[in-house]
């Protein structure tokens, strides 16, 4: 008689089984063993939940599992077994925020059949277990791959390499299910972020983002650089996340509140210097730059965010927990947060929702716009709602120079609290593909309370397919001529679009012939398209590489378009320098009719030596009206100048009143208190400018405030 070790504390029992009976539900996992024929297979203890009193096992094949220590027979004809739960207990326990005890888990054939979406929609199984087991993030690549990250580690809490991987996905025979998986990379501890481009995958792995390659083409990984470090490991269902190519060509990342970090450059990255001071943060949006490795914190505050998305005007999203569940982010914008002290003199930015959908725990974000659904179904915001177990939508509209989002309904309701969506993402095929997690457990209480109750051993992947949507057939985009991408630019599917848009930023950055052909396409007065997404992301190509000609630059900070203008002004604020036309184009659009494009001329005067400042931000600031938005970002681009540039500030306000008849516009009069408390607060005020400003307090309205 063989006996299998249970090391968690509780009630001992001793069961004895025959045989080696089905699976339901994982509690505890035992060695991975060799059967005689040589295959290896996992063995897993559990508790079952239709008879509480029987413990089951399950046996699979040992590619969908880590390496494990001990060693048992798979053998097993009877098995004194050591149990460590009170099984009453377990059967009776409610997770936190749940209703009921979560009942047993259903396979992926009896979760779809519960599953409710609109008319016309199914939902079709791509993967499950025993291929994909706990799967965090997930990205797709220019051949249709689905790259899935796998975490057995979670929620540990120590750094260091550990049992976690990356898989790659694939469809060969286009049936729509993967019948490849691949394991591209062991060794790993939580990896929480994924994306695909330049040469190699980017992981976040805390505290570190890699860039790993496969230098021989065998499938698996053989190089990896650290090209940041710092990130913390406090709380791990707040590390580094949701990896995803920015619009600029930039890489985009995630951290969360209750987890502090203190990133610097890897010792490999060209931007390394010893010493050197780090970026101290908690929650932020940040991003790095695939060719220069240089890193930027974008923007802070929301809580844990998880998901970034960005829409056809190029504007970012993030879905977020416990606090209001969808943020508009913008560059230099501080948000409010869900704890943690604000840095001194900040005015914080709040959400562009004020409804609520079920409990607040979100995880992922996607804009899908795609001609697979029909129209009503397109350009929305699909998040995974966690405690929900479904997946929410919101619609959104322009609301001065940010957005107001309004609940749609649900796209999909599981009807089953081990449902948990990570990740969403558009395909190749223009359907919308949702990862999940699956297990009972929602929350990191309950992940640390009793991190041997975690479900090991599912996972899954869905397609929502609208009626008979083609299924997409072996391809390879990176193959594709330059003109081919370019016109992709235009594509009816947000995953070509994007995928084109970045092969291209890649093929450019590359240098050559083909970065040559590319940008005299992309320069040129004439281009494919007159569509306002398609012309946004051919600069966007171009950003990504540095400068803009200066007639390309010219045209479209003329261009009938309010976001086309207002990123050839984000573009001027990118480079590392402008000619003197493009600087004094952006300096008179600060009086723009559109305050996106006046909102991104105050971000790029802050960031461009040959744009006035000063005079920018307060032109732009009074012209902000009842804008939520712009005199938040102009304040956290102007408050740190005052030290030094009071008698300037005042002097550019004194030119307000003047042209104004003697008043002051509502944002300026809101804002001088703030700005005589941030003069006040220095060492050594300019005393003559402090005088100035204090008859401006007290002879405009705002001493009616």
């Amino acid at each position: 008689m063989k006996q299998g070790v249970c090391s968690a504390s509780g009630t001992h029992q001793f069961l004895t089984l025959s045989d080696v009976v089905c699976f339901a539900g994982a509690a505890h996992t035992l060695p991975k063993n060799r059967c005689p024929d040589g295959r290896q297979i996992a063995i897993n203890l559990s508790i079952c939940h239709h008879a509480p009193k029987v413990i089951i096992l399950r046996s699979y094949e040992a590619r969908s599992f880590p390496q494990m220590p001990c060693r048992i027979s798979c053998v097993i004809l009877s098995l004194a077994v050591l149990v460590a739960i009170p099984v009453a207990a377990q059967e009776d326990f409610i997770p936190r925020r749940q209703e009921k005890p979560p009942g047993p888990p259903l396979s992926p054939t009896e979760a779809i059949a519960k599953m409710t979406v609109p008319e016309g929609f199914t939902v079709e199984l791509v993967a499950s277990e025993p291929d994909i087991v706990n799967p965090v993030a997930m990205t797709i690549d220019e051949r249709g791959r689905f790259w899935i990250t796998e975490s057995f580690e979670y929620p540990r809490r120590e750094p260091g390499p550990g049992k976690d991987r990356v898989k790659i996905l694939e469809d060969t025979d286009a049936d729509g299910k993967a019948d490849k998986f691949t394991v591209f990379m062991e060794g790993l501890n939580i990896p929480s972020g994924i994306a695909v481009g330049h040469g190699g995958v980017w992981i976040a792995n805390a505290p570190d983002i890699l860039f790993v390659q496969d230098t021989d083409g065998d499938g698996k990984a053989d190089t990896s650089e650290v090209v940041v470090t710092g990130f913390g490991r406090d709380d791990t269902h707040e590390l580094p996340n949701s990896l995803t190519w920015g619009p600029d060509g930039w890489l985009y990342g995630l951290n969360g509140v209750f987890n502090p970090a203190h990133v610097v450059y890897g010792p490999k990255n060209s931007n390394f210097r010893e010493g050197q001071k780090p970026w101290d943060f908690t929650c932020a949006m940040f991003r790095i730059h695939p060719k220069t490795r240089e890193f930027q914190v974008f923007c802070e505050g929301t809580s844990n965010p998880w998901g970034i998305a960005f829409n056809d005007e190029g504007e970012a999203f993030v879905s977020a927990c416990v606090i209001d569940h969808l943020w508009h982010l913008t560059e230099t914008g501080y948000y409010h947060r869900q704890g943690g002290p604000y840095p001194p003199f900040t005015w914080k930015i709040e959400s562009i929702v004020s409804h609520k959908h079920q409990k607040a725990a979100y995880c992922g974000i996607h804009w899908y716009d795609s001609d697979a659904y029909p129209e009503q179904y397109r350009k929305k915001l699909y998040m995974g709602n966690i405690h929900g177990s479904c997946i929410n939508s919101d619609s959104i509209v322009r609301h001065e120079s940010t957005y107001k989002a309004s609940p749609e309904p649900d796209l999909l309701s599981a009807n089953d609290v081990w449902f948990m969506p990570v990740v969403q993402k558009t395909g190749p095929d223009g359907c919308l593909y949702i990862l999940d997690w699956y297990d009972r457990y929602h929350c990191y209480q309950d992940a640390n309370r009793d991190p041997a109750g975690i479900d090991r051993l599912k996972g899954r992947l869905y397609r929502l397919r609208y009626k008979d949507t083609p299924r997409a057939k072996p391809f390879d985009i990176s193959k594709e001529p330059n003109e081919t991408l370019i016109k992709l630019l235009g594509s009816g599917n947000d995953w070509r679009r994007d995928t084109a848009q970045r092969i291209l930023t890649e093929r450019l950055l590359a240098g050559g012939e083909s970065a040559t052909d590319i940008r005299t396409i992309l320069e040129a007065p004439k281009f494919f398209f007159r569509d306002e997404d398609a012309y946004r992301r051919r600069l966007g190509v171009l950003m990504a590489a540095g400068e803009l000609n200066d007639e390309l630059h010219l045209r479209s900070l003329r261009e009938s378009f309010n976001s086309i203008r207002s990123w050839a002004v984000r573009a001027a604020g990118e480079q590392s320098k402008i000619s003197d036309a493009v600087g004094k184009m952006v300096f008179e659009l600060r009086n723009d009719p559109s305050p996106v494009v006046r909102l991104q001329v105050a971000i790029a005067a802050a960031k461009q030596e040959s744009i006035p400042t000063i005079p920018t931000l307060v032109a732009v600031l009074a012209q902000a009206g009842d804008d939520p938005l712009v005199p938040r970002v102009v304040w956290q681009n102007l408050h740190p100048l005052l030290e030094k540039q009071t008698a300037e500030f005042v002097v550019e306000v004194q030119k307000l009143r003047a042209a104004d008849s003697g008043s002051f516009p509502k944002p300026v009069i809101e804002l001088l208190p703030r700005a005589a408390d941030r003069i006040l607060s220095t060492s050594k005020p300019d005393t003559l400018a402090v005088a100035e400003l204090v008859k401006l307090l007290l002879s405009t309205e705002a001493t009616d405030e």
